[in-house]
């Protein structure tokens, strides 16, 4: 009969062979993936897989946020087209003082 400290043994060795069972399995499985798609196919998907996980992330603030998006898409808009807003405020301005100079003229006159 073994003693305590062999059956202790080769239950530890048992163990230690089925991890490395599994160990060399799954290197196989990742040398066979390797040479499937290669690492540029692996690192592209890991990019489009991060990729889109922020694309989902950004769309789910952008939902909790509406209001300040559309504040800040407003403003955006507004500083795009300063030019064109200020020449027109200019131009309504600039014929309202005229207008007004003209009635002064007639009041004068």
């Amino acid at each position: 009969m073994p003693s305590q400290a062999e059956l202790q043994f080769r239950s530890e060795r048992d163990s230690r062979d089925a991890a490395r069972d599994e160990l060399d399995t799954q290197i196989a499985r990742i040398r066979g993936d390797m040479e499937g798609r290669g690492i540029g196919g692996r690192i592209a998907d890991e990019a489009s897989a991060k990729a889109m996980a922020a694309l989902d992330e950004a769309a789910e603030i952008a939902n909790e946020s509406k209001g300040v998006i559309g504040g800040t898409l407003a403003l955006l808009a507004l500083w795009f087209f300063r030019r064109p807003i200020l020449d027109a405020l200019s131009a309504l301005i600039g014929s309202h003082n005229d207008d007004e100079e003209g009635l002064e003229d007639d009041g004068r006159g």
